[in-house]
């Protein structure tokens, strides 16, 4: 359901910010990258627990 969720803003917004829980940085890192992998986005930024993704919108 995250993946679709993150999908579906991606499309509607290009630029969005996802806050992920957990202390571990490490995970979040992984975090970010498995669902950058999922919905073909690339990761903007990556500060605390906030990350930025972005992907082109094809239909624009």
């Amino acid at each position: 359901s995250v993946i679709k969720e993150t999908d579906a803003a991606l499309t509607a917004h290009e630029l969005i910010k996802v806050r992920v829980l957990g202390d571990d940085r490490a995970e979040r890192v992984e975090i970010c990258n498995a669902l950058c992998e999922a919905v073909d986005a690339q990761p903007v930024q990556h500060i605390g627990k906030l990350l930025v993704l972005w992907r082109k919108n094809l239909e624009a």
